[in-house]
């Protein structure tokens, strides 16, 4: 985007215009594992998060407590659960200090799945890493950081912060 030097009021728009729409373009490319064919993104993101937070040899985790880290609805999280299930990349099991809690984990295809997904990611972000240099990578890194910290204040608030 263009600026112009003799009004600095235009600038800052035009910035904050730049910046606002340099954002919404990382929404587009936001999923970062790219599309699989046996999952929708919903499914394979849940299946990602859930092996990060139950490793194998753990027991699972409550689906009110995957819906509470999500954000998201616990009839949300069932639906996806029961696709998964169904596709043998999860399991439900009865948590064995509350019977009548169910836990949910990855199965040892749904752990294979996101080891799968995870090295194309890393391969990308290699990639990536190679073509900005260590330089630009430690900056985007810094300043993404921030921009994240910064930004996620408005996410609990309706109010305009300064």
């Amino acid at each position: 985007m263009s600026t112009d030097n003799h009004n600095p009021d235009k600038n800052i728009d035009n910035l904050t215009k730049e910046l606002a729409f340099v954002f919404s373009q990382l929404k587009r490319i936001g999923h970062v594992f790219s599309p699989s064919k046996d999952l929708r993104q919903s499914e394979s993101n849940l299946l990602v998060y859930l092996t990060y937070l139950c490793p194998p040899g753990t027991n699972g985790i409550k689906v009110s407590e995957l819906s509470k880290q999500l954000k998201i609805t616990s009839a949300a999280v069932t639906h996806v659960i029961q696709s998964l299930e169904k596709n043998g990349y999860i399991t439900r099991t009865m948590d064995p200090n509350d019977r009548r809690s169910i836990l949910v984990s990855a199965t040892k295809n749904g752990h294979n799945f996101v080891e799968a997904r995870e090295k194309e990611l890393f391969e990308r972000f290699h990639h990536l890493s190679e073509h900005l240099g260590t330089d630009d990578v430690q900056q985007l890194i810094r300043i993404l950081t921030k921009s994240i910290r910064f930004l996620s204040t408005y996410q609990d608030s309706d109010e305009v912060k300064p």
